[in-house]
């Protein structure tokens, strides 16, 4: 059938028929529309697959035979769940949430056990508890049972939600919040809950455009160097699609792993060199790098008042969004440690599966303690 031939199927249906045709600058809104869902969905999980990705990594580094005081007890507190893999949950799943599982589940080394959802229509994600996830619709259990938590809820939704996991959520849990709509500091005040990290999108359909035309899912989509050069944060070329905030929110975030497992602010901070600049990491080594310090993340006088073996205080991650920190003043000192990191992101997001990741860690720990008990 031609296409013109199209409205006769709605002539005598007045229900269906359009009193007049899309016009052209209605059909270029339409599709710009769409292309912008398209988009900041492909963002979401990416940086949501590479946020994962850092935070295993420096868990795994204390796993894998990190010395210090108490040493014992951190590897304790990380094995005690799931052996040691991250406990990720997911608060709604309309479409960007099930497409962040679906990233996670094809792009990210976690099992499909390790993944928990909270969603008002859990009889709708049949396909995703064949394969093992979990999905029910009780938010404050969800709550109450992860390291890390996305919300992907509606904005309309917040007010509902918070009330019913507010008080419930670990301290050590990571929010991970995709209502963008929303600041931290009122997210902070609706879940009593400082340890939130929000990522701000920016759209610009220059880069994009041309990617639209592939009409790929997102997880096809990010086994794409191309897009994936699009995604990253660090790049200088064009205009990012993210706040550079998000990275020292992840980094703040990290560091509050670290507090919670009393790990001194100094292997704290190596182990953050280890992971950005050294050549183990499937990267090769920057030259002449400027490497992280302590004075990278607090003031002096903070320095001053923390011994050799004691962590870095707790970060509150909504002031971290809202002002500039000494690693934002780090940052602007050494731009050039931007392209450094987005070479990272690139090989952090096309590492296949196949390599080593904290499950690795975590059985090379049991047998390593097998071995000194033998």
């Amino acid at each position: 059938m031609a296409s013109g031939d199209y409205s006769s199927l709605t002539s005598r249906l007045p229900s269906l028929g359009f009193e007049a045709p899309l016009t052209e600058e209605e059909k270029a809104f339409s599709k710009n529309l769409r292309l912008r869902v398209w988009a900041l969905t492909v963002c979401a999980c990416a940086h949501a697959v590479f946020f994962l990705r850092f935070l295993t990594a420096f868990r795994c580094k204390i796993l894998d035979g990190a010395n210090f005081p108490n040493s014992w007890l951190a590897k304790y507190r990380i094995m005690k769940f799931n052996k040691g893999c991250l406990r990720i949950g997911v608060l709604g799943c309309g479409h960007l949430g099930k497409q962040l599982v679906l990233s996670l589940l094809a792009l990210e080394d976690v099992t499909p056990v390790n993944i928990t959802i909270s969603t008002r229509r859990p009889e709708k994600h049949s396909d995703l508890t064949d394969l093992g996830v979990k999905c029910f619709y009780d938010n404050k259990r969800l709550a109450t049972s992860v390291d890390v938590m996305f919300l992907c809820c509606l904005p309309s939704h917040l007010i509902a939600v918070s009330s019913q996991i507010r008080g419930y959520i670990s301290k050590s849990c990571i929010v991970y919040s995709f209502i963008t709509a929303v600041p931290a500091p009122r997210l902070k005040h609706l879940l009593a809950h400082s340890t939130i990290v929000r990522p701000i999108y920016f759209f610009h359909s220059s880069p994009w455009a041309k990617l639209w035309d592939t009409g790929k899912s997102p997880v096809e989509a990010l086994q794409i160097q191309e897009v994936i050069e699009v995604t990253s944060p660090f790049k200088e070329t064009y205009t990012p699609c993210l706040n550079l905030k998000w990275f020292e929110e992840i980094m703040y975030s990290v560091l509050n792993v670290g507090y919670l497992l009393k790990v001194p602010h100094i292997l704290s901070v190596d182990i953050l060199n280890d992971l950005l600049f050294s050549p183990s990491q499937y990267v090769e080594a920057m030259d002449n790098p400027v490497l992280l310090m302590d004075e990278s993340f607090v003031n002096q006088s903070c320095l001053q008042s923390l011994s050799h073996n004691s962590p870095f205080p707790w970060f509150d991650l909504s002031s971290v969004s809202m002002r500039d920190t000494p690693l934002t003043l780090f940052l602007s000192l050494y731009p050039s440690l931007l392209q450094h990191f987005s070479f990272i992101y690139r090989i952090s997001m096309l590492k296949k599966k196949d390599q080593p990741n904290i499950e690795d860690c975590c059985r090379s720990l049991t047998s390593q303690k097998r071995d000194e008990n033998s």
